[in-house]
């Protein structure tokens, strides 16, 4: 639960960090999103689970250390397992499951008994996740380059 926060931090301080003062206009409504039934068509995605399938790696930016050294595994079977390692003078890890879906290119991951309303986005591309902000939008400012995890 605290990684969930501590993600969802990150990626509200590389928005912040951009603009430097908040937009007006911003929908505060609360979002939910619930995973989809596979779809019982032959019909390929663009991006599916056996193109994705495998373990992705590399070092997020973090607000509060030095950065998050983060695997994520996709499997066949639409689950996952992220772990991931808190970097600096106070060291911690997390291991988290659940199921993923993708949609347009966009990975979703929802974690099992996270109870957070929207999921962990990362955009697909071949051989790479790019992870999104809370809102599904390309993470910018100057670390924006750096969400990035390579397929091993």
């Amino acid at each position: 639960m605290k990684c969930i926060y501590i993600i969802l931090a990150c990626c509200i301080a590389g928005c912040v960090a951009d603009s430097g003062k908040s937009k007006p206009g911003r929908d505060s409504a609360a979002y939910t999103y619930t995973l989809s039934a596979p779809p019982d068509s032959g019909k390929a995605q663009h991006a599916d689970a056996t193109t994705v399938e495998g373990t992705y790696s590399g070092l997020l930016p973090c607000a509060s250390c030095e950065g998050i050294e983060t695997a994520i595994t996709l499997y066949a079977d639409r689950s996952f397992l992220m772990k991931e390692i808190y970097k600096g003078e106070q060291p911690d890890s997390f291991i988290n499951k659940g199921k993923y879906e993708i949609k347009d290119q966009v990975l979703y991951l929802k974690i099992d008994g996270a109870g957070v309303e929207r999921p962990v986005m990362y955009t697909v591309t071949p051989n790479a996740l790019t992870q999104l902000d809370m809102n599904g939008k390309e993470i910018q400012g100057s670390f924006a380059g750096h969400y990035r995890l390579i397929k091993n």
